[in-house]
């Protein structure tokens, strides 16, 4: 069988002459057939008696429309709902004086959520819900357990959520209305809950504990007053030219960031062409294991250095270019939520400076990617003008130090003459190398001039 649910118990309510209490026995008119129906469930159904708080004394087995039968009638099952003869029952729970229940009936005034006419006691309960959530939004922490706002400035000050009907009766309607019109709008909202704050604090420091929500709530008129004067403060030092002259300092200021970028790493751009014509004056072709190769080599190696920190330096540049692009974005959230009226003036301000951003990061790209195309030229290059191997060469034979000639290598063209082999001879003498062809001629025209002279 499907269990009550509080709207099944409003009609049996509406129909009840109740007891001047809850332990007075109560008067059920059987004004429909809904509450003959509901009526038998509770009579059959154990689960649904003791759902609804009801214990029928009249036998209902033949009870019909028009018909009045008597009853006790108690509090239902908590989860349903709240039966409350008057205003006074249904706060003395700590959880409807920080928020209204959403199922409950009043016994008094024949009232619930939802009925077109709202009792005065249900209205200014209501107004004091609203200050209630007003003052939990200032305060540091709300204990809804204990109905509780706690304040912590120089220490902890608690502000019990208590009030009875008196609180109700003497609430002033006019101040509580003036002083949540102060957050009609989201306006400048966290300025004037810190104003509220400050001013909460300060009347509450030193009252006594168990009546400074009362006293709270007979000051409404002055804690409206000094949120409007504190507010009256605050705006006087708000403008749109002093907001706009702000704008414009930080514009300036993150303008210089973000030039500086490229100013920082000017040396290095400077010295790409710088570093170009060292390279193509530096490189030569070597036609033999010698100096050139290694010198060639050398140049080539300085050329990468210098390109891998081109790299790094632009690198940290793009990184600095977030930082600035993040406290960019955080400025513009940041002046959206505090001065949403004025915000979008200033929106092409923000865009100009994250378009100089992205012009920026464009520039370090292309500088990039020059440096890494700079090297592999250099490096073709290289190739192209020193067709020689640079390992055969590392692995070369040292020069004779005697000689100055390579042993079994030629030098800058100049082949040494092969040692001549030792010929055995008396006494080990040397065989002297065999003349040429024109030495011959050139003997013997000596010898025949001097026979000629002789004659």
């Amino acid at each position: 069988m499907a269990r009550l649910k509080f709207a099944d118990l409003l009609p049996l309510y509406r129909s009840t002459a109740f007891g001047s209490t809850v332990e007075d026995d109560a008067e059920v008119t059987v004004a429909t057939q809904e509450i003959v129906d509901l009526l038998k469930k509770i009579d059959s159904d154990d689960d649904s008696a003791s759902d609804a708080g009801i214990a029928l004394i009249d036998d209902v087995s033949d009870v019909a429309v028009g018909a009045k039968v008597k009853a006790r009638i108690d509090l239902p099952r908590i989860a349903l709902g709240l039966l409350a003869w008057n205003i006074g029952d249904l706060i003395a729970g700590s959880g409807p004086r920080i928020e209204e229940p959403g199922h409950y009936f009043l016994v008094d005034a024949g009232y619930a959520p939802g009925d077109d006419q709202v009792p005065d006691a249900v209205t200014r309960y209501r107004k004091v819900l609203e200050v209630v959530a007003l003052l939990a939004k200032s305060a540091s922490f709300l204990d809804r357990t204990r109905a509780e706002l706690i304040f912590v400035k120089d220490g902890k000050i608690v502000l019990p959520v208590n009030f009875g009907t008196a609180e109700l009766n003497a609430l002033d309607l006019a101040a509580a209305h003036r002083l949540l019109g102060h957050f009609a709008d989201d306006l400048h909202r966290e300025q004037k809950l810190s104003i509220l704050f400050e001013t909460i604090v300060d009347l509450c420091r030193s009252h006594q504990l168990e009546g400074r929500f009362a006293f709270v709530l007979r000051n409404l008129g002055e804690i409206a007053d000094k949120l409007a004067a504190g507010y009256r403060m605050f705006a006087s030092s708000f403008s749109y030219a002093k907001i706009k002259g702000e704008l414009e300092d930080a514009r300036i200021d993150y303008t210089q960031k973000i030039h500086k970028t490229i100013v920082d790493i000017q040396n290095q751009l400077l010295g790409i062409p710088v570093a170009t014509i060292v390279v193509a004056s530096q490189l030569k072709a070597p036609t033999a294991c010698g100096p050139e190769l290694w010198v060639n080599f050398a140049v080539l190696v300085g050329a990468w250095i210098f390109v891998i920190l081109l790299m790094v330096a632009i690198t940290n540049q793009w990184l600095t270019l977030d930082v600035i692009g993040d406290e960019i974005a955080r400025q513009q959230t940041r002046l959206q939520e505090e001065f949403t009226t004025v915000s979008d003036d200033f929106a092409d301000t923000f865009a100009k400076l994250k378009g100089r951003i992205k012009w920026h990061r464009w520039v370090l790209a292309v500088v990039a990617l020059i440096g890494i195309a700079g090297g592999i030229v250099a490096t073709c290059y290289k190739n192209s003008v020193s067709a020689l191997p640079l390992l055969p060469c590392a692995s070369a034979p040292k020069l004779d130090a005697d000689s100055g000639n390579g042993v079994g290598a030629s030098d800058a063209g100049n082949e040494t003459e092969p040692q001549a082999a030792n010929l055995p001879a008396a006494g080990n003498a040397l065989a002297a190398p065999e003349p040429s062809a024109a030495a011959d001629n050139g003997a013997q025209s000596v010898v025949g001039n001097v026979l000629n002279e002789g004659d």
